[in-house]
């Protein structure tokens, strides 16, 4: 007899407890064998799907694709600047109030809205100049400068040059523009972005063609960055006030706008 956790146990409760822990030694053994089988069968699975060339991603062409559209701009801008002195700050912002009232109420004269007239900048900063008898930076008093964005549609394009001479006859110092542009909505960057699928069909089809295969559908397109144009700013131009100004010649510009794919083609050979 052994004594065993303060309980005396004979020959015949040792054998029992030994019998138990070989059964359970060898349920382990027999469970482990099964996971390890399963991950070696699952393993070669694999390495013939490799090798009979049924992967997904063995039976495919990738390739990329560009389309550049050149299309006319439906949206232009023009920058109206009023330039007023004072003696002191606040003179100079009054100053600048008047005259940049007299060039608001010109363009409402001329039919311009309210929702085409933004604000760009408001400044009020000392005139200063260097003394160089004294060797110091003085001040003869301040400046006001207002400055107003007038936006125009492609249907009003044409009064962009009236417009011009209309804010000169007001008293504008600076006039700005036009900046040609494309607004958010415009179909040339669709139409730029057909173009690039076209495009990338038409190398995967060469691909396909050059190594013998059949090209199928397209599983996967993916955009890439856009290429926007920039607007394009013409000079500004010196407004000076007289009684008559005749209006300017403006002619829109061509606009390039690019749009990039990348296009994975299904292939079977």
């Amino acid at each position: 007899m052994e004594y065993l956790g303060g309980k005396v146990a004979t020959s015949k409760t040792l054998k029992m407890r030994l019998v138990l822990l070989a059964l359970a030694l060898a349920a382990t053994l027999v469970l482990g064998g099964v996971v390890v089988a399963g991950c070696g069968v699952a393993g070669e699975q694999q390495g013939v799907d490799v090798q009979s060339g049924s992967g997904s991603l063995i039976n495919i062409i990738n390739v990329s694709g560009t389309g550049t559209i050149t299309t006319q701009p439906d949206k232009a801008t023009i920058q109206v600047n009023v330039q007023s002195d004072g003696d002191t700050s606040a003179k100079a912002l009054d100053a600048n109030a008047k005259e940049m009232q007299k060039v608001l109420d010109r363009l409402k004269a001329e039919g311009i809205s309210d929702k085409n007239i933004e604000t760009a900048s408001v400044v009020v900063y000392p005139n200063r100049y260097y003394d160089q008898a004294t060797g110091q930076e003085k001040t003869t008093g301040y400046r006001a400068e207002n400055t107003i964005t007038v936006t125009f549609v492609k249907a009003d394009f044409s009064r962009i040059g009236p417009i011009y001479a209309a804010m000169t006859e007001a008293g504008a110092d600076n006039i700005y523009g036009p900046n040609w542009m494309l607004s958010e909505n415009n179909p040339a960057y669709a139409t730029a972005l057909t173009t690039a699928i076209a495009n990338a069909r038409s190398k995967a089809e060469a691909i396909a063609a050059d190594q013998g295969v059949q090209l199928g559908d397209a599983i996967i397109i993916t955009e890439g960055s856009a290429s926007t144009p920039y607007p394009i700013y013409e000079a500004a131009a010196g407004a000076k006030a007289t009684d008559s100004v005749a209006a300017p010649t403006i002619m829109p510009s061509t606009m390039d706008v690019t749009a990039s794919v990348t296009v994975t083609y299904r292939m079977s050979r």
